[in-house]
C-alpha cells in the first residue's frame, strides 16, 4: 500500500514538471515570434516608394547630362545624333563624320553651344541662307513667324530663311500654275528649291 502511493505520488510529480516544462516551451517560442505591427508594414513600404523614387532622379539625371540634336546639310553623315551637355556644333559635326566637299564652312559657327532638339543645317558653297549661324532651336523656330506658304506675299515669302527674291517668286508662280501646297514637301518641286534647302526652312513654313 505504502509503495503504491509513492507511485502515485511520483506518476503526479512527473505530470506537472512535464506540464510546466510545456508551457515554458510554448511561451518561450511565441516570444520568439516576429510581431508585424501597422508601423513595421508602414516603414517596409516606404522604403520601397523610397528606392522608385531614387531610380526616377536617377534616370532624369542621366536625361539631363545629354542632349539630341538633328544635324542636316553637307556633313558625311547627316542624321540624329546624342551629345553631352555643354557639347559645341564642332563635337556635333565630328559625329557626323564632318563637312563634305563645297560645304560652306564660313556659314556656320562651330564654338555654338548646342541645346536639346536643335536643328544644325550646314549648307552648300553658293546656297541661300540667312545670317551666319546655320542653325536654329525649337524656340527660336516658335518666336519667328511661321508663314501661310499658299496665300503669302513676296515680301512674306521671304522671312523664310532660305527664300530670297527669286525663290520668292518661283513659289508663286508655282502655285498660280499648279495650285496650293497640299504638304512642305511639294517645294521640292520647285524650280531652285532643293531637299536640303527644304530641311532649313521647314520650321518656319505653314500649310493651309
Amino acid at each position: 500500500m505504502f509503495i503504491k502511493i509513492i507511485r502515485n505520488k511520483f506518476f503526479w510529480l512527473t505530470f506537472i514538471i512535464a506540464l510546466i516544462f510545456t508551457i515554458n516551451l510554448f511561451q518561450s517560442n511565441r516570444q520568439n515570434e516576429v510581431i508585424v505591427t501597422p508601423e513595421a508594414s508602414q516603414t517596409k513600404d516606404s522604403n520601397i516608394v523610397d528606392r522608385n523614387d531614387v531610380a526616377k532622379e536617377n534616370k532624369q539625371n542621366i536625361e539631363q547630362e545629354e542632349i539630341i540634336v538633328d544635324l542636316k546639310g553637307a556633313v558625311t553623315t547627316p542624321g540624329i545624333f546624342r551629345l553631352e551637355v555643354g557639347s559645341r556644333v564642332n563635337d556635333a559635326i565630328k559625329l557626323a563624320g564632318g563637312f563634305k566637299s563645297g560645304a560652306d564652312r564660313n556659314k556656320v559657327n562651330l564654338a555654338e553651344k548646342l541645346k536639346d532638339e536643335m536643328v544644325i543645317y550646314v549648307p552648300k558653297i553658293g546656297e541661300e541662307t540667312v545670317g551666319e549661324v546655320s542653325s536654329v532651336t525649337n524656340d527660336e523656330a516658335d518666336h519667328k513667324e511661321s508663314v501661310d506658304i499658299n496665300h503669302a506675299t513676296m515680301e512674306e515669302l521671304q522671312k523664310i530663311p532660305g527664300i530670297g527674291p527669286s525663290k520668292a517668286k518661283n513659289i508663286i508662280e508655282y502655285i498660280e500654275m499648279n495650285g496650293s501646297f497640299t504638304s512642305i514637301e511639294q517645294l521640292d518641286e520647285v524650280n531652285g528649291i532643293g531637299t536640303k534647302s527644304l530641311e532649313q526652312m521647314r520650321p518656319f513654313i505653314l500649310i493651309r
